[in-house]
């Protein structure tokens, strides 16, 4: 799997205010501008379901959202692509729109905004290096994009992890073939302090650098993660910025 010098993730919208100023908004929205040498990318995961905290966060964050080349919906539920309609009309034309299964109303509402629906049942690559994981079995349809770093390996970003983070994972390191997990920043749709320590306990044993969970992770759990993570362990919300470079 092909590598990039950098990968920075911006939270545009979060249940949570990381900046002040900013809107929150139960959902999830991340901006990630991925770089090497001269070349440069720009992909939208997942909408949030408010265009209004969208819009007006990425203008006070000075995101340009007509440099997004790529769409990518974690899943159907409206706090994670409720705005997609209204967010594609922004974007270059046409754009593609990577969603994790067929959804008859959804990949119409793309259409009618001009976008192009890439249905991701199994594992697709949006481009050298990147890659969604694939449709994950499980009560409902949602799949991850993992970004392949130089030097420092796989940063995965989830919506809410409703297949459970620990499959996630597993799954990012199959499809890419790279065992060395940097990142995982998301939704990790945990509540409990026993959950969230035994989620922690599988990052901190494969030696993963950065955890940021947000959106539909519950306070205890993410106390609980804080506690095993220690200084690995950071804070979300709209606004925040991770930016994390290749290793020489």
């Amino acid at each position: 799997m092909k590598d990039w010098n950098s990968v920075k993730v911006t939270t545009l919208v979060d249940n949570d205010v990381w900046k002040r100023g900013l809107a929150s908004s139960w959902g999830l929205s991340l901006y990630v501008e991925i770089t090497r040498e001269e070349e440069r990318h720009i992909i939208l995961m997942d909408t949030s379901g408010s265009f209004d905290a969208l819009f007006n966060n990425a203008a006070k964050l000075e995101v340009n959202l007509s440099d997004v080349e790529v769409v990518f919906i974690s899943h159907w539920h409206g706090d994670h692509c409720g705005s997609l309609s209204h967010v594609l009309p922004l974007l270059r034309q046409p754009t593609p729109v990577y969603v994790p299964s067929e959804n008859s109303s959804g990949i119409r509402k793309i259409r009618e905004a001009r976008g192009t629906p890439m249905v991701c049942s199994d594992p697709v690559g949006l481009m050298e290096g990147v890659t969604s994981t694939g449709e994950i079995g499980g009560w409902i349809s949602e799949h991850s994009l993992v970004v392949n770093v130089k030097n420092k390996g796989l940063v995965i970003l989830t919506g809410c992890a409703h297949p459970g983070i620990v499959s996630i994972v597993k799954r990012a390191q199959q499809v890419s073939g790279i065992s060395k997990v940097y990142a995982v920043i998301g939704g990790f749709h945990i509540s409990s302090a026993r959950e969230g320590i035994n989620v922690a306990k599988f990052l901190h044993e494969i030696g993963v650098k950065l955890v940021s969970p947000c959106h539909c992770t519950g306070v205890n759990a993410k106390m609980a993660i804080a506690n095993v993570m220690k200084e690995r362990y950071v804070e979300n919300g709209s606004g925040q910025i991770f930016s994390i470079d290749y290793e020489v």
